[in-house]
This record gives C-alpha cells, structure tokens and sequence, in this order.
C-alpha cells in the first residue's frame, strides 16, 4: 500500500482527525470564555472522523452509510468549519441553515444514490456541495481576517482544499460508471490528501489564531491593567496631598486647644476643675494620636512610613490604653480585663504604631459590645507573644470575616451612616500590621463574640528606655521609698497585698474601713491607694477616693480592686476616672498599673 493509495489516505486522516480532536478539546478548558468558535471547530472534527471511519469501512458498510451518511457528514464537518470562523470572530450564525444544507444534501445524495444510481451524477452533487461550503468558509475567512499568521495558515489550508475539489470536479467527465474511492489514481489522490490536508491543516491554523487572540487579549489586559495603576497612583497621590492638607488644617485648632488648656492650668483652678483639666487634655492627646494614625494611612500607603523597631514593655502600653479606655468601657456597663502571663512581656516593634493597632482593636471591641465585657490576654507562645483581644459582642458572620479589613467596609452599615463611623479603624489595623511584620487573624461567632489576634516577636533585650542616675529602669518595680495604703476589710488578702508590696520596697499603712483610713494624719499625701469598692461602714472604697481627692492638693493615684462584676456596679463607678481591677487580682496586673502610675509620679514628684 503506497502513501499516494486513496486508503492509505484516508487512514492517515483518520488518525490526524483524532489527535486534532484532542488538541482542540484540551484547548478550550484553557482558553477565554470569551473565544467562541471552538466546540464548532471540536464538532467539526468529530464529524470528519466519523466520516473518515465509514468511508475506510466503505465496502464492509451497507452503501447507505458508506456513501450518503458519510458524504453528508463531510458536508456538515465544513459547513461547522465555517460556523467556527464567524463566531471567532464574534458573529452570532444561527445553526437552522446549517441543518437545512445538510438535510437536503442528505436528501438529493440519497435519491441519487437509491434511485437514479449515477455514480458521475452523485459525484458532481458531492463535489460541488464541498467546493461550495469550502468556498463559502473561505469568503468569511477573508472578510473577517485582520493578518495573522494563524489566519494565513487557515486561509492556505481552505486554498488548498478548494484546489483539489477544483480539480476533481473538472475530471469528473473522465471517470467511470462506478465508485472509483479506493481506484489508484492521482486525480482521486490528490482529491481526498487535499480534503483531508485541508481540513487538518486548518485546524493548525486555528489554534494559532486562538493562540494569537489569547496573547493579544493579555497584551490588551497588561495595557489596561497599568493604565488603572496609573489612574490608582495619580489618585492616590490626590488623596495623600489633600489628607495633608486636611490635616494641616484640623491641627490648628487642636493646636489652639492645648494653648488654651495650657493657660487654664496656670487659672486658679479648684482640684475637681483641675481634674477635669487633666482629663480634657488626655482626651485631646488621644485625639491627636488618632488624627495622627488617620492621616498616616496616605504615608502607609505611599510607603513612607518606616516602623522604629525597639524593645518595648508590652505590659504598660496595656495598663496605658486600660486606664485610657475604662471610662468608655465603664460607661456602657462593660468589664475590661486584662490578663498577663507571669513573666515579663517585653516585644520588639514600634510602641506608637504598635499603640494604634491595639487602640482601633480596643475601640472596636467596646463600640460593638453591648453587655458582658472585653479581655485583652497575652500568653506566651514559640514564635513570641500571642496577644488577643475578647469580646463578648454582637459578633461577625463568616461570610464577612475576610472583608472587614477593607477599607470603608462595614458590616451592620451598607447605607454608609456616617455617625457610625467611616469604616477605617481595622483597614488602619491591618495596614500597620502588615508594615510590622505581625499575623493578624480575626475569629468570630455571630451574637457570641469576637477574638482578634496578633503575634508579636519577642525582644532578645530589655527595653532600650534611657533613665536618669537613681531611677529604676522601666522593665522592673521598684517601689522603695513610695508610700502604699491598703483599705481591705478581709485581713488575708490584706496581709497578701501588704507583703508583696513591701517586697517590692513600698513602706504600707493598711486600713479596714474608709473611715479608719480618712482619720489618719497624712492619709492624703501618700503614693498609692489600693481600695476594695465594699467596705464596712458607711462609705464604699469609691466614696473614700473621692474625698480623698477633694481634700488632697493634686490628682491621686488609685486603683479599686473589687469581685463585683454586675453591669449595675461598673455603671455606678463609670464617671470616677479610677481604673478597677477585678478579684481574684494577679499580681502581673497589679504591677503593670504600679509601673505605669510610678511613672506618672517620676515626671512631677520622685520617691
């Protein structure tokens, strides 16, 4: 059997045909939803092998199959062809006349071959069908080509196919009165190699046009793609010039009012207006920290913020942001807790960023938690410190968790209510997160509560704090010299406090009622005040505060210890400005707050 034998052709198609197939059904898994055309081209295949198959099983078919079925499934595998083309290029062919050019070529191949049984007849019918739907894709191809390499090759593919039906009908006048399929011939040779040729050979050229699309589509998308950067960019330089602008602006008259506390510090000021100056100042500072934090989000974006990382006691940054948020807590009848491990917690990042992170993550907690309260937990783990902050508020659905740190999303606000904020705080969170390096993962449980946790690496040295000759450094207590009073009615835990105080160095004066205490010489000049809230008698351990500070000359510094966590009671003591630890108190958490007030002392009295 030579290569130029009909059949051997025919075979070889057949097995073309089949591999074709496999490329192009492999190919459109991969390619754009937006490239038609290729089932068309995979159902064209499909039918020219099917068709290849009963022409090779011509003589061990009934003629039916052999000769109708197979002829009008070439026919159709072209007029698919065609189809293909124009949907690749976006045109929308409707399948109806494509059936009807298939059913009545089926139906005149098949009277004339049942029928009238003329062999050059049925062959001219064939062979001017195929020249026809050949033309006819070729036409499109032409119109609808812009001059790629893949349309070229398609082109040639479809010119070659043409030439050969050209040809065989030409010579149609010089066979005889019988098949001539398998007759060795080169006529009939060249005929069946060029159909076959034709079709495969434009199956390459698709694909290469397919190939040639997807490149440009993702040329196009690059382009596009840096284009919306630049827009992005130019915005976002918009934006960061105007926050500069706003922020330059909004500083003025935060400026004006520290001017103006300032001058109201200097007035003859009685101790409750000098303690409410001191509160509207603190309020300010944090103001100002915020405004800060907001107006750094254009230079994190812009990257032009770089962290000072140092070692910081994470301990007092805690008992800091507590102190400063206990009277928001305390407002809506809400513990806030804090829990230590018992070593030291000393951290390496930057205190001020690292302060904005837990101050957005604290707010957060208070604003949406409407009874219970919120823990903030440090445990030690082996990548450093795991720092986590508890609520039991109205919780996140899960559908929501990975998009609460967008900016300007919120969930229980899509009408954009401004006075429930603007959407920014964990956006800020996770921006300054990323910035330091930590891992910032949120749990939630939908009206049970929120944990949101952040690893911190531990710092291989104390903290770098540059102290005066005599001072104690930052990371221990030292209380030698500082005056503590105890008013405790339960003589144990007295005892238990007095003792480890003074094994800090404090010189202790223990009292059992607030009476007893008010009575003593002195009782206002002394450091600390360590009161239970119940007492016996007539006044509670806040009443004894709050005449202790009318009676003495400067703020005093105290803390109320206390196993009372009814929302009754945090509402009573939520306007004394006095943080409140509550039983069973560790001694982790009484230290850090002992640190954090003997540094307050150091800057206007030392021990």
């Amino acid at each position: 059997m030579s290569l130029l034998d009909p059949r051997t052709v025919i075979v070889m198609s057949a097995f073309l045909a089949l591999v074709m197939m496999l490329i192009l059904v492999s190919l459109r898994r991969s390619v754009s939803a937006q490239i038609r055309g290729l089932g068309d081209w995979i159902a064209a295949d499909a039918t020219f092998l099917v068709a290849v198959v009963l022409l090779n099983l011509r003589e061990a078919v009934p003629p039916f199959l052999g000769v109708v079925v197979a002829n009008t499934l070439v026919i159709v595998a072209v007029l698919l062809f065609g189809r293909g083309l124009r949907r690749f290029y976006g045109e929308q062919p409707p399948l109806q006349p494509l059936l009807l050019a298939g059913a009545a070529f089926f139906t005149v191949v098949a009277l004339l071959a049942l029928v009238a049984d003329a062999y050059p007849l049925r062959l001219a019918v064939v062979t001017a069908s195929l020249l026809c739907a050949s033309v006819f894709a070729l036409w499109h191809l032409s119109r609808l080509a812009k001059g790629t390499f893949g349309e070229r090759v398609t082109q040639l593919a479809l010119a070659l196919s043409v030439t050969g039906i050209l040809l065989r009908l030409l010579t149609i006048g010089e066979v005889g009165l019988e098949s001539s399929l398998f007759k060795p011939s080169p006529v009939q040779s060249f005929y069946i190699a060029s159909l076959a040729a034709g079709i495969l050979l434009a199956g390459v050229g698709f694909i290469l046009m397919v190939h040639e699309r997807t490149r440009t589509e993702l040329e196009t998308l690059a382009h596009s793609l840096e284009r919306t950067t630049q827009e992005l960019r130019q915005q976002n330089e918009v934006k960061s010039k105007f926050l500069a602008y706003a922020g330059h602006d909004i500083r003025q008259p935060l400026q004006a009012i520290h001017l103006l506390l300032g001058g109201l510090f200097e007035s003859n000021l009685d101790v409750r207006q000098q303690k409410t100056v001191h509160l509207m100042e603190s309020s300010v500072l944090a103001l100002t920290d915020l405004l800060n934090t907001l107006l750094d989000i254009s230079k994190l974006e812009a990257g032009a913020i770089e962290p000072r990382m140092r070692s910081v006691d994470l301990d007092i940054v805690l008992a800091q942001l507590v102190q400063e948020l206990m009277p928001q807590a305390s407002a809506k009848g809400l513990r806030l807790g804090l829990h230590l491990p018992p070593e030291a917690v000393t951290v390496l990042t930057d205190e001020q960023l690292l302060g904005s992170v837990l101050r957005n993550l604290l707010g957060n907690a208070i604003k949406y938690t409407q009874q219970g309260g919120i823990l903030v937990a440090v445990r030690r783990v082996s990548q450093g410190f795991k720092l986590q902050v508890w609520d039991t508020g109205v919780g996140i659905p899960e559908e929501h968790l990975d998009q609460v740190f967008e900016e300007y999303y919120q969930v229980d606000n899509p009408q954009r209510d401004r006075s429930k904020g603007l959407g920014l705080g964990l956006a800020i969170v996770r921006r300054i997160s990323l910035l330091l390096g930590l891992n910032l993962t949120c749990r939630s449980r939908l009206g049970r509560g929120t944990v949101m946790e952040l690893t911190l690496p531990a710092a291989t040295q104390p903290s770098e704090v540059v102290v005066a000759a005599g001072e104690v450094p930052a990371g221990r207590l030292d209380l030698s010299g500082a005056r503590v009073v105890v008013l405790e009615d339960t003589v144990e835990v007295a005892q238990a406090l007095s003792q480890w105080l003074q094994a800090q160095g404090a010189r202790v004066a223990h009292y059992l009622s607030a009476e007893d205490a008010l009575a003593a010489p002195d009782i206002e000049t002394a450091d600390f005040y360590l009161c239970d809230y119940r007492l016996p008698g007539r006044m509670s351990g806040l009443d004894f505060l709050q005449s202790l500070q009318a009676r003495a000359p400067t703020d005093i510094h105290a803390v109320l210890l206390t196993g009372d966590t009814s929302s009754q009671f945090i509402e009573r003591v939520a306007a004394s400005g006095w943080p409140i630890l509550f039983k069973p108190v560790k001694p982790r958490e009484l230290q850090v707050f002992l640190k954090l007030w003997r540094g307050v002392s150091q800057q206007t009295a030392p021990f």
